[in-house]
């Protein structure tokens, strides 16, 4: 892949995309997550019929049954200077000058959404003022609205906005303890089995046990191909010292990118630069917190030197990518991206905010984490997941 700009927004518009016959997309598809139940190690588990109903049965255990599958490894390294553990037997090198990139997968008959479908709202919504006086949706917690609200909701039934997934994080302080719900939040597929994700996004995973629920084209809070499309995170790497460097790659339980495809992965040029290349897809609280919703023509204004970090034993730079995306809180984990001729290739994992100090004041600018240390990340959890 050479460094050719991605499409613009007039080709995008114009573009139409060739039938290709049969409809492949996972209607009903039930991963073996949707049906795992577990009790922990300890509790032996049997099936009964139940004295209910003549036709129902019963898990009979003496310890509580969860539905999903727990996270089994979490390894975060928050200082950019240390190696990781997994690998303090190697010795850290400075990396290449060059950082790799991953193509995307569209699977065939999984239509691609150049132009997808969109609505303003799905019911009523409560408004406020900006500091520039435009409305904009009001949040519970903190949203960033650059230059008028630009965001729209997007039915996910299009490739790649299969490929962008629903988090919901949760985890259990001590066995036997109730399940605590630890947040919400947006990533993406970027191998068969391989999600990203912002660094800070997560449960605590000192108690006894932790999970992250991942539901791919999320609407109305399942996806659009049925209740049984959804898996849950196996374990992650993940680093978060800065805003260049918030990355969480994680290996899911179940290959979902091979039925709903999996974005592409490069490194941010400086030369595009003011160009409205870019979308951003995700689920933001001031939208809605169970549909997707999305922004394109966003332009990246600026990109600034990030934390180092290090990726099986070599560090690599990152790059803070800011732009004029519209984001809230809930958005944390959600791709930058761009369509090129072989496809969707993210730049960045969204972080946050920045703000910037210029001759004109305090600037402010949402904020992905990308760069070298990001596309290694990216290929090093591609290499070892799938």
């Amino acid at each position: 892949m050479t460094d050719q700009a991605p499409w613009s927004q007039a080709r995008l518009l114009e573009f139409e995309p060739e039938s290709e016959g049969e409809d492949t997309r996972p209607w009903g598809l039930v991963t073996d997550s949707a049906t795992t139940l577990w009790s922990g190690e300890e509790h032996d588990v049997a099936l009964e019929r139940s004295t209910a109903h003549r036709g129902a049965f019963t898990l009979r255990t003496d310890g509580p049954l969860l539905h999903g599958l727990p996270g089994l490894e979490a390894y975060e390294e928050t200082v950019h200077t240390r190696t990781p553990e997994l690998r303090a037997n190697r010795t850290p090198r400075r990396a290449p000058s060059a950082a790799p990139s991953g193509a995307p997968y569209r699977p065939k008959g999984v239509p691609l959404g150049t132009t997808p479908k969109t609505t303003r709202s799905l019911g009523p919504t409560r408004r406020g003022i900006t500091s520039r006086g435009g409305k904009t949706l009001l949040s519970e917690t903190h949203s960033t609205i650059i230059d008028g609200e630009s965001r729209a909701l997007v039915y996910p039934s299009s490739y790649p906005y299969t490929a962008v997934c629903k988090l919901y994080s949760s985890y259990q302080p001590a066995a036997g303890a109730s399940w605590v719900g630890a947040g919400e939040a947006t990533g993406y597929l970027i191998g068969r089995s391989t999600m990203m994700t912002s660094g800070h996004v997560g449960p605590p995973t000192n108690g006894a046990a932790w999970a992250i629920k991942v539901i791919p084209a999320c609407w109305n809070g399942q996806s659009v191909f049925g209740a049984g499309v959804v898996s849950y995170v196996r374990g992650y790497h993940s680093w978060n010292s800065d805003s260049g460097s918030d990355i969480k790659v994680c290996q899911l339980w179940d290959p979902l990118g091979d039925r709903v495809g999996y974005f592409g992965y490069r490194g941010y040029n400086s030369a595009w630069e003011d160009g409205e290349y870019w979308t951003m897809a995700g689920f933001p609280y001031d939208i809605s917190l169970t549909s997707m919703s999305y922004e394109s023509a966003i332009a990246v204004r600026d990109d600034d030197d990030g934390d180092d970090i290090n990726v099986n034993g070599t560090t690599y730079d990152t790059t803070q990518v800011e732009s004029d995306a519209d984001e809230a809180s809930g958005v944390s984990g959600a791709p930058l991206w761009g369509m090129w001729d072989d496809g969707p290739y993210a730049i960045g994992v969204h972080h946050g905010v920045e703000h910037d100090g210029t001759v004109f004041g305090t600037e402010t600018l949402s904020c992905a984490s990308g760069g070298a240390g990001f596309t290694q990340a990216a290929a090093w959890g591609r290499s070892s997941w799938g």
